[in-house]
């Protein structure tokens, strides 16, 4: 194989290789760093949200009904991405709403550890995010014994559903994702930019020479003359046939050279 086929297979394995990495450890990564983008950004409308509703408890100065109603407008606007369902508590205070109780295990379960839960469906991100009793809510919030609900006790659920698709149309992921391909892109064709006078005017007359001196030699070798180095050494042109047989030497081993490629 000759040189210049060497380094192509070289820069050729190497960008694969690259290309090879990207697919199998980059894009994963990116994409698994645009979900958590997504899911943080989720989170922080919850606690935005959950501060809302404080702040509306908090100006109702003990008015339930217009707390109720408050809350019944929020979840009727289709503006605000956000369901809300009730805990058990809420439930034996207000009465059973079939449309406020938790539609799966994963709502459930959210529901009834308190603890905040991500989880992926087929087309969508959904965040349970537990609404906890803080100390204003434990004024109204009291069972058929007149005891309030405890402090951090789950209140409700508040559940957001986002399209898998916000996770590819984020610009994190245009940035990771498109801009990295292009960026790879423009890379590999400089490289194949730089390689092309590489080619143009390094190998190529380097081959021509190396089939021109091969032909010579050949030429050489199939004359019957006498050795040229043989007759300068028996004249008294010392000086010049030292540099034909430095010559002739130089040619032979380029030949040798260039029939092992």
């Amino acid at each position: 194989m000759s040189l210049a086929a060497k380094v192509w297979v070289l820069v050729t394995g190497v960008l694969f290789l690259a290309a090879l990495a990207i697919k199998l450890y980059f894009l994963p990564t990116a994409e698994k760093f645009s979900r958590l983008t997504v899911e943080e950004q989720m989170h922080r409308d919850m606690v935005a949200f959950e501060q809302i509703i404080g702040v509306v408890v908090t100006a109702a100065q003990g008015d339930k009904e217009y707390v109720r109603r408050a809350l019944y407008a929020i979840s009727a606007d289709k503006t605000i991405p956000i369901e809300l369902r009730r805990s058990e508590f809420l439930h034996r205070q207000f009465g059973r709403l079939k449309d406020k109780e938790p539609r799966n295990k994963f709502e459930a379960l959210a529901l009834t550890t308190g603890n905040s839960q991500f989880r992926t469906t087929e087309n969508f991100i959904e965040y349970a995010y537990p609404l906890k009793a803080q100390g204003i809510c434990m004024g109204c919030h009291v069972d058929n014994l007149g005891k309030p609900i405890g402090l951090g006790e789950p209140v409700g659920l508040a559940v957001r559903r986002v399209p898998l698709r916000s996770v590819t149309e984020s610009r994190i992921a245009y940035f990771t994702l498109d801009l990295f391909w292009q960026n790879f892109a423009l890379v590999s064709a400089s490289v194949l930019l730089v390689l092309l006078p590489i080619w143009l005017f390094i190998f190529r007359p380097v081959r021509a020479l190396a089939a021109e001196s091969e032909q010579i030699l050949k030429a050489a070798d199939d004359s019957a003359e006498i050795d040229p180095v043989t007759e300068f050494e028996m004249s008294s042109h010392r000086k010049e046939a030292d540099e034909l047989r430095t010559l002739q030497r130089f040619m032979r081993y380029a030949k040798r050279r260039f029939e092992t490629k």
